[in-house]
């Protein structure tokens, strides 16, 4: 993974809703997403100390940063990304292929992104209506975007 992921520290204690979009295929009851008591189908809210959406920030990152090196080692579901990088906020991923024809997953991998990238933010001090990742999709031979994805054209 090219690029590093900062987490802030100093952050406010706040109220904490997580969209419906966010807690997509998580366990209803899983720790890494239970923030208190549950506000409707899939939202969840609770007031997070600022160490509490640091912790969470840096579980997220840890994972972002997982999940990037298992897709570059990946050649079976992955045969066509050459270099994956995420700015230090997560709003934007740029990912690098050998060519333009791409495999099922490639193609399913911007969303997977993007809510990562918008888990990432809201943890950051970001309101829900700010959140916003873009992944773009980079010809390694041209250097020219491709494709161009934004978590608010998946919600």
């Amino acid at each position: 993974m090219e690029g590093s992921i900062e987490v802030l520290e100093e952050l406010p204690d706040r109220e904490i809703k997580i969209p419906d979009y966010l807690t997509e295929g998580q366990e209803e009851n899983s720790d890494d997403e239970t923030c208190g008591s549950e506000k409707g189908p899939g939202e969840k809210a609770g007031l997070l100390s600022g160490e509490e959406q640091a912790e969470k920030a840096r579980q997220v990152a840890a994972q972002i940063e997982e999940s990037v090196n298992q897709v570059l080692s990946d050649k079976d579901f992955y045969p066509h990304v050459i270099g994956i990088f995420v700015n230090p906020e997560c709003t934007q991923f740029n990912v690098t292929f050998s060519g333009r024809e791409l495999s099922l997953y490639e193609n399913t991998l911007p969303m997977s992104l993007c809510i990562v990238g918008d888990r990432f933010q809201l943890y950051q001090g970001k309101q829900e209506n700010e959140l916003m990742t873009v992944v773009n999709y980079i010809d390694g031979d041209s250097g020219e975007i491709f494709n161009s994805v934004n978590s608010q054209e998946i919600k």
